[in-house]
């Protein structure tokens, strides 16, 4: 949350790449806004900008757990990048919650991708090929559908309660004794 330190990180992620293998990238952005915190995004955000429009490779930054993230300038600043980023350039935001951003204005002009919690989880066929298959609990469809519900499809979920099978006698008392607050889950 403070932007300098944001900022900073990223530019030190940036020149770890193999495509930006420069010690000095994004320095003279840095030094912009370490100078001075409260000069203009436009400013200090410019230089860089300009470093990367030579780039000609793809290049994906991904900016994980975004969700913690509630200072405005931080805000401000990844919004001056989306909307000026370089073509080469692509933006990934892990997040639990949806940024403040125009997210509509990028739907519609077929410039978002979403993967949300549906997307992620798995079907009752997916968890079935997965329980049965990979697991090789032969479980019933009934006990599939219930390991189903108490872990909502997310997988870490039906593994750990998989793993947990592995070593009961009884797996169908387990299955319906199981649910997601289950000290293993």
């Amino acid at each position: 949350n403070n932007p300098a330190r944001f900022w900073e990180y990223i530019f030190a992620a940036l020149r770890k790449t193999a495509i930006l293998p420069d010690a000095f990238f994004g320095q003279t952005s840095l030094q912009i806004l370490t100078a001075d915190q409260s000069v203009s995004i436009e400013t200090f955000l410019t230089p860089l900008l300009e470093e990367l429009v030579g780039i000609s490779d793809p290049l994906v930054l991904v900016l994980d757990d975004y969700h913690v993230i509630s200072n405005q300038r931080v805000h401000e600043g990844v919004m001056f990048l989306l909307t000026h980023q370089p073509g080469k350039l692509i933006l990934v935001l892990s997040t639990r919650a949806d940024p403040p951003f125009p997210l509509s204005r990028y739907r519609a002009r077929g410039q978002l991708t979403e993967l949300r919690a549906a997307d992620l989880r798995f079907t009752n066929d997916e968890a079935t090929a997965f329980l049965n298959c990979v697991m090789h609990l032969n479980l019933s469809s009934l006990d599939i559908t219930a390991l189903d519900a108490c872990t909502e499809g997310w997988a870490v979920g039906l593994q750990l309660a998989a793993l947990s099978l592995q070593t009961q006698a009884d797996r169908s008392a387990f299955i319906r004794a199981f649910s997601g607050s289950h000290r293993h889950i």
